[in-house]
């Protein structure tokens, strides 16, 4: 069953639905490289899916804790990457999550984002996270 179809539309840039959701979002190379640069690349939409993820997984088990995760949030800065071996080597990602959160559940949302997330257990690259709580 396909889940998602990506298109490639020319100079760079693949347009991807979500079969169920019918959302499509659109990626493009850099100018750079040849690329129309008006979109995400697929680099930083990488770094969208470990943040996502991540947030998904410690807001999943905050609420069933019965703990309010709702506006936390998290910002993806500048991905680094190996242009000699073609790899991602570092996600700088921060985590802005609430002050109210007493300390044993700040170490457990930690936890839970460096060692649940199914993106990032799957990816070699150094996840930088840095948690801020406000």
């Amino acid at each position: 069953m396909t889940v998602t179809k990506a298109i490639y539309q020319g100079k760079g840039r693949v347009e991807a639905t979500h079969v169920r959701s019918a959302i499509t979002i659109k990626t493009d190379a850099g100018k750079a490289v040849g690329g129309l640069g008006e979109n995400q690349n697929p680099v930083e939409l990488l770094g969208n899916a470990l943040a996502a993820c991540a947030l998904t997984m410690m807001g999943l088990q905050a609420e069933r804790g019965g703990v309010d995760f709702s506006g936390c949030y998290a910002e993806v800065g500048q991905i680094e990457e190996d242009m000699e071996a073609f790899v991602v080597t570092r996600i700088p990602i921060t985590f802005h999550l609430k002050a109210s959160f007493d300390d044993k559940q700040r170490k457990k949302f930690e936890y839970i984002a460096h060692k649940t997330c199914f993106v990032g257990n799957t990816l070699t690259a150094k996840k930088d996270f840095t948690f801020v709580y406000e």
